[in-house]
């Protein structure tokens, strides 16, 4: 394969990218969060669920209610959670919509 040719579809997407932006979900639509726009972190944080969510945890204490996305640059969904009173209360598996798998859960299989 050279640069000019698209991925063939067996080689898996990228699942790790240090830079994700931030979605928050709206009534009609969803829109990038604009008070943290993107957030940084380091593939360790990415070694079990429960490291992802704690970093996730110090990150969301003064967000708004709602749903969000982190998004790679390809804008695949990388993960998907709600928060309510600043806190993650629900961590997405699966897509609610298509029933596919979001890529942060293929770290963890």
């Amino acid at each position: 394969m050279n640069a000019f040719e698209p991925p063939t579809t067996n080689q898996n997407p990228k699942l790790y990218e240090s830079r994700l932006a931030v979605f928050k979900v709206r009534a009609n639509f969803m829109a990038p969060y604009r008070k943290c726009k993107y957030i940084y972190m380091e593939p360790k944080i990415l070694k079990s669920k429960k490291s992802f969510l704690n970093f996730l945890s110090s990150l969301v204490k003064n967000w708004p209610t709602g749903s969000y996305y982190l998004k790679l640059s390809t804008n695949q969904v990388f993960a998907r959670f709600d928060v309510i009173n600043g806190k993650v209360a629900r961590f997405y598996e699966k897509s609610p919509i298509t029933g596919k798998l979001y890529p942060i859960w293929e770290h963890w299989k």
